[in-house]
């Protein structure tokens, strides 16, 4: 929109003009609009144009024209309170031309311009807007010539899709190329933009390997990719998982020409995926997700109170996976490592065992409860004494603490001096004090008692016992923050303020060692293992204990799964450089029938001319050149199969490289 000059209240007549197009203006339609209603009213006159409008993009068929007609009749409409004021146009059909249903039609144009007195002209069809009959007419001529040309204009591009011409906008990876052959026919067809083809194609890659969209949405956006917009005036845009769905299902980037969203051929442009490798990805978004077992809902001991320690957002709980022994594991998750997905940066802190860090909350409960409202000097001050008080002790410590003029030493005297004259009044704080500290205590034994049973028995009872220390825990404390990394689990309660003290809230933190889970947890064998770091010193203690338990060394096969109480094999080769160094620092000696013969596979580097020497010397041996499946597994005199593959390429290029026959 372009405005120009000021309220016109006497002289020329003020003039507001408008221009629109349906699609993507390419060609310049929209100036050469513009253009023709200035010439129409300067040869007018008496006229002056005090704004120009227009909308590029938005269809008058399938709904209403976009916000600059509508910024133009309300420019024209506030004109038109201090004077004459007209809006222009190329032709009716640039300001309407609905069904009056879906779309604005032609006489609700006139009949705002009789009620707010502006005058609508049209170049070419000025009668249009002089009548409400005319608009009538002309508006459902209007409305069935664009409908006519949309049935013939899809009868084409329906024509074009069978001879496999693309139509439509190019897509986000390919490129418009325009030829001109002998004769001056002019050609255009689709290639693949070199500058996009990464970016499309780490999607696809992707999406084979089972990636899901708000991961590929994650990825594109950390390696810099931005959208691409069809429309000129939009801007460039970060992925989401939207935008990858529509290059996803788009199946354009297989080679296929579509008509409204029907394969009808196959294009003449080079594809990003095969055919298949399409049907593939669509046939695996539209598999309907396996329904789990309906499940009574598990309660949690500090829902709706934790909060991540990492970046203070809500800690989700949710039910995993059932386990080997029919339960459901319990997670707290941080709100915003679950929500932040579809390509939006997410906090790093990782779904939480709820068993682990309600077990840890329930051991510290006495501290969170009861740390720092014992105030030992203050019930010194308080005991009781017995005697006339103006002979009392607290009468003449008052004297001293005016006289040396100490008000805290004073203030301590007026306390033990108040006790001794009204007994009573001491006593009802006292009792208070009981009553409050018998509440705190009957809450702590409640929460160990309850620590103390089985998670693994969850029953209705237990249930409800849950949901019932969940609401006197939230009486108690404001939040609280866990977090948790792979070694340490930091606990920190904000206890609420008293009624006396408002800024009295308290923070008690705490911090618990993973390694010491085994005293937290009453399910010592879990069905996922618990993600931790493991130095030296405790791979070594794990490697002892099992040898000890087993009266063997392990085996690399023994650890292929990590425990509680032990990590797995790949943990321990990535420490000491391979397993079979592991035992040897434990003390240990290692099971010589495994590491004889896994040794080379672990350890051997294969260079080019000693995978020939090996081929060679075992077609020697076996008189006939030997096959992948015979070295799926390295062995002392050879490496394994994917080995030779991948230094030359495949095994029959192997063999070649060696002058054996592969015949």
């Amino acid at each position: 929109m372009r405005s120009v000059g000021c309220v016109i209240r006497e002289g020329p007549i003020a003039c507001v003009i408008y221009a629109a197009k349906s699609t993507e203006d390419r060609r310049g339609s929209i100036p050469g609009q513009l253009r023709e209603c200035r010439e129409a009213v300067e040869s007018a006159g008496g006229r002056i144009i005090v704004g120009e409008y227009s909308d590029e993009a938005f269809s008058a068929f399938i709904g209403s024209r976009g916000p600059g007609l509508a910024e133009a009749m309300r420019h024209a409409q506030e004109l038109a309170r201090d004077g004459t004021v007209e809006l222009w146009a190329q032709h009716s059909d640039r300001l309407a031309r609905g069904d009056g249903r879906s779309a604005r039609h032609a006489v609700e144009v006139a009949l705002w311009a009789l009620k707010n007195d502006v005058r609508v002209r049209t170049i070419q069809d000025p009668e249009t807007f002089r009548d409400l009959l005319y608009a009538v007419v002309t508006g459902q001529r209007n409305h069935e010539d664009s409908r006519r040309k949309g049935l013939a204009s899809a009868a084409g591009r329906r024509r074009a899709v069978e001879r496999g011409d693309y139509t439509g906008a190019k897509s986000d990876g390919y490129m418009r190329v325009v030829e001109v052959d002998a004769s001056g026919a002019v050609s255009k067809r689709l290639d693949v933009d070199p500058a996009r083809r990464p970016l499309i194609e780490m999607i696809f890659r992707m999406a084979l390997r089972g990636k899901g969209t708000a991961a590929i949405a994650r990825a594109i956006n950390e390696a810099g990719w931005q959208t691409k917009p069809l429309i000129g005036w939009q801007r460039p845009k970060a992925w989401d998982v939207q935008s990858v769905l529509d290059v996803l299902n788009n199946p354009r980037y297989a080679g296929l020409a579509a008509h409204k969203g029907e394969v009808i051929a196959r294009g003449n442009w080079p594809a990003y995926i095969t055919e298949r490798e399409y049907y593939r990805m669509t046939k695996r978004r539209s598999r309907p997700k396996p329904t789990k077992t309906p499940r009574k809902r598990d309660t949690f001991l500090l829902a709706r109170l934790g909060k991540c320690g990492i970046c203070g957002s809500s800690l989700h709980c949710f039910t995993d996976e059932r386990r080997s022994d029919t339960t459901f594991p319990r997670r707290y998750r941080c709100w915003s490592h679950s929500r932040g997905g579809n390509g939006s940066p997410r906090c790093p802190s990782l779904p939480m065992d709820a068993d682990l860090i309600e077990a840890m909350f329930a051991s510290t409960i006495h501290r969170f409860l009861l740390e720092g409202k014992e105030d030992k000097t203050m019930q010194a001050e308080l005991a009781t004494f017995e005697g006339a008080w103006v002979d009392s002790p607290e009468r003449q410590r008052v004297l001293d603490a005016v006289l040396s003029g100490d008000k805290a030493a004073l203030d301590h005297a007026l306390e033990a001096l108040l006790a001794r004259v009204a007994p009573e009044a001491m006593l009802l704080k006292r009792i208070a004090a009981s009553s409050w500290m018998g509440r705190q205590l009957d809450l702590v034994h409640s929460v160990e008692s309850w620590a103390a049973d089985k998670l693994a028995s969850r029953t209705d009872s237990s249930r409800a016992k849950t949901r019932e220390l969940n609401a006197d825990l939230r009486t108690r404390f404001s939040r609280v923050s866990v977090a948790m990394d792979g070694r340490y689990v930091d606990i920190v309660a904000h206890r609420r303020a008293s009624n006396t003290a408002r800024n009295d809230e308290r923070r008690i933190d705490a911090r618990f060692d993973r390694r010491e889970a085994r005293r937290y947890l009453p399910l010592a064998r879990r069905s996922k293992p618990l993600h931790r770091l493991w130095d030296d010193a405790e791979i070594i203690a794990s490697l002892q204990d099992w040898a000890a338990a087993h009266g063997r060394s392990p085996k690399c096969t023994d650890w292929s799964r990590a425990s509680w109480d032990r990590p797995d094999d790949l943990t321990v080769r990535r420490h000491f450089g391979g397993w079979r160094k592991a035992p040897r620092r434990a003390g240990l000696k290692p099971d010589g029938r495994e590491y004889d013969h896994a040794a080379p596979r672990c350890y051997k580097q294969w260079s080019t001319s000693a995978v020939v020497r090996a081929l060679q010397d075992a077609t020697r041996a076996a008189g006939r050149p030997p096959r992948s499946t015979e070295w799926f597994r390295a062995a002392p005199d050879h490496p394994c199969s994917t080995t030779v593959r991948e230094r030359f390429g495949g095994w029959t290029a192997a063999l070649q490289a060696a002058g054996l026959d592969v015949h």
